[in-house]
C-alpha cells in the first residue's frame, strides 16, 4: 500500500459540522482530504495548533501520558480506507522491540500525533478516492470548487461554534472559549 505524508491545511465549519482537511506535505499534489470531526475532537484538535494549555489534561492528553508512562511511543498514524464514506486509520505504537497497531478513529489518531509529534500518512488509495482541488479563497471558509460543494451555513455554523463554546467551558479551556465567542459574536454582526 502507498502512503503520502500528510499536514493539516485547515479546519474548517461547513454545513455538516466541522472538517480537517489533509493535504500531503511534500508533493505538489494540491489536493486535499476533508474528514468530518466531531467538536470535541475539534477543539482537541486546535488547542494544540494553537498552542493552548488546558488547566487540566484533555482526553488525548491524558492518553498520551499513559502510552509514555508505560514505555510506548507513538510511531506514525495512518488513514488506510474509507468504506460507506467512513475513514479508517491506525495508531502505530512502539514499546521496545514491539511495534503495536491500533484501530482508531482519525480524529483521536489526529490529535494524538500532534501531540506526540508523530507524522500522519494516508493511503494513496483514499486520497485518489477523496481528493479535492480547493481555491485558495476556499481555505478561508469559503466554498469549494467542485462537484463535492460544502457551504457553510450561518445558522448551521452558530449552532456548533455555541456547543464548542459550551465543551470548552466544560474543559475550563477559557481562553479557547474567549476565542470561540468572538467569532459567535462576529458571526452574529455579520448575519
Amino acid at each position: 500500500m502507498e502512503f503520502y505524508e500528510v499536514k493539516i491545511s485547515d479546519i474548517s465549519l461547513t454545513n455538516v459540522g466541522f472538517a480537517v482537511f489533509l493535504r500531503p506535505k511534500d508533493s505538489e499534489d494540491k489536493r486535499v482530504v476533508p474528514i468530518f470531526i466531531g467538536p470535541l475532537e475539534t477543539h482537541s484538535i486546535t488547542t494544540v495548533i494553537d498552542g493552548t494549555k488546558p488547566p487540566r489534561p484533555m482526553t488525548h492528553d491524558l492518553m498520551l501520558y499513559m502510552l509514555t508512562s508505560l514505555g510506548a511511543t507513538v510511531l506514525k498514524i495512518t488513514i488506510e480506507e474509507i468504506i460507506d464514506s467512513t475513514f479508517y486509520a491506525k495508531i502505530q505504537l512502539q514499546k521496545e522491540d514491539e511495534v503495536i497497531t491500533l484501530d482508531a478513529r482519525p480524529s483521536d489518531s489526529i490529535a494524538l500525533a500532534l501531540r506526540a509529534n508523530a507524522p500522519i500518512f494516508i493511503a494513496k488509495s483514499v486520497l485518489d478516492e477523496t481528493g479535492i482541488i480547493m481555491k485558495e479563497e476556499d481555505m478561508q471558509g469559503e466554498s469549494i470548487s467542485s462537484e463535492k460543494k460544502i457551504q457553510a451555513l450561518p445558522k448551521s455554523n452558530l449552532q456548533i461554534l455555541e456547543e464548542t463554546l459550551e465543551n470548552a467551558l466544560k474543559t475550563e479551556d477559557y481562553e479557547t472559549a474567549a476565542k470561540i465567542r468572538d467569532q459567535i459574536k462576529k458571526l452574529i454582526e455579520n448575519s
